[in-house]
């Protein structure tokens, strides 16, 4: 099924034909990746950290509702057993927003990386709209940044066939400043708008194949902007370790390896797409850990 699917990817053109297509495409990538959808889900269950307390609970003097059962020994005590007040308590919502970036460029087309994208995109929106994780929000870029879906629209399987059918693969450069431009700001909007901002965690994850063009500009302000406010960004990349990089300091001609250089300081090398669930969910509880550890 994948080489299939694979296939018809790669002779994907950008167009409204692909309305019908994109839907039954969709279908599949999610049968194809539902077992490991559901393994991440559960690995990410234990360790996103619920945030957000939804659920009445406790004996309290002051709160937010009165326990009904509390009321008559209340009275009964002459009014000294006054804890009966519940608040919220209990944790069982997680508030995290979390924005995929998944780029379109040609090259991905050309390194056969464009079909791994659709998979990782399946198997990311299925497991985290399995999860409840908050809010998720999807983009592709490459020469442009284009938002397919926001933070406040509920995720379903017709908006994972319109996110599907609005990929080509064929777009020549990638702004990766621009990208990351884009994510901040738009990560810090969604924070603001929503009230509890204190409590929420933010997460970006870049699925690219991580090739440079003319285009690309320099990521790293954004990439610091990113710390400061507490988003992560996490680059999953098809395979960038042969790639070599060219310098010329002082006039002399240096090659050095493109990983070294690389602007990204959490990024996962993706071989194989099975391998997603067991990397991805160790590099989030790695953050999550600096993060509590910093709060």
């Amino acid at each position: 099924m994948r080489e299939e699917l694979e296939r018809q990817v790669a002779g994907w053109q950008l167009g409204g034909e692909r309305a019908v297509e994109s839907e039954a495409l969709w279908r599949r990538y999610e049968a194809l990746t539902a077992p490991l959808s559901q393994e991440l889900c559960e690995q990410l269950r234990l360790i996103l950290e619920a945030t957000v307390a939804s659920k009445l609970q406790g004996d309290y003097r002051t709160g937010k509702r009165i326990s009904m059962r509390k009321v008559i020994p209340y009275i009964a005590s002459g009014f000294r057993k006054d804890k009966i007040w519940l608040r919220r308590t209990k944790p069982s919502q997680r508030q995290y927003q979390v924005m995929l970036c998944i780029d379109d460029s040609e090259s991905m087309r050309s390194t056969g990386a464009g079909g791994l994208a659709c998979e990782a995109l399946a198997l990311l929106c299925g497991a985290l709209s399995r999860l409840e994780v908050g809010q998720l929000a999807v983009a592709s870029f490459a020469e442009r940044v284009r938002l397919l879906h926001p933070f406040d629209r509920p995720f379903s399987a017709e908006a994972g066939a319109y996110m599907l059918s609005r990929f080509s693969f064929a777009e020549k450069e990638t702004d990766m400043e621009g990208l990351l431009r884009t994510v901040v700001q738009t990560l810090r909007l969604a924070r603001e708008q929503q009230r509890a901002a204190a409590e929420q965690m933010q997460l970006a994850i870049i699925v690219s194949d991580g090739r440079r063009s003319p285009s690309w500009g320099d990521p790293s302000l954004w990439v610091r902007r990113a710390a400061e406010e507490n988003i992560l960004l996490c680059f999953v990349i098809d395979s960038i370790l042969e790639l070599k990089s060219v310098s010329y300091p002082g006039g002399k001609l240096t090659i050095s390896s493109w990983i070294d250089a690389f602007p990204f300081p959490y990024y996962i090398v993706l071989r194989e797409l099975r391998a997603l669930p067991h990397v991805l969910s160790d590099a989030l509880r790695q953050w999550i850990e600096l993060v509590s550890g910093m709060s």
